[in-house]
């Protein structure tokens, strides 16, 4: 993952970078939904981010760490070597 290098020397490095997946799905699924529309004052902000956390299900969650599951699996059989997912 971009801006982890050197991160590798550390144990438990792969299990972090899939923490930072799930970290980044979220805050950009939040975000886009949050500034969907132009936001007129914090209140208006507030309600705009309690709606987003609103529409997150656990199926999304699921998804998300299935796919950071798929990744960590692929990570350890290659070593950590760079592949091109299809």
């Amino acid at each position: 993952m971009p801006g982890l290098e050197g991160v590798d020397q550390y144990p438990g490095h792969l299990e972090a970078q899939a923490s930072l997946h799930l970290i980044f799905f979220l805050w950009g699924y939040i975000k886009n939904f949050v500034y969907a529309e132009k936001i007129r004052n914090i209140q208006h902000l507030q309600e705009r981010i309690t709606s987003a956390i609103e529409t997150v299900t656990r199926g999304m969650i699921q998804k998300t760490w299935q796919e950071i599951e798929f990744r960590l699996d692929v990570s350890r059989a290659t070593n950590g070597a760079h592949i091109e997912k299809y």
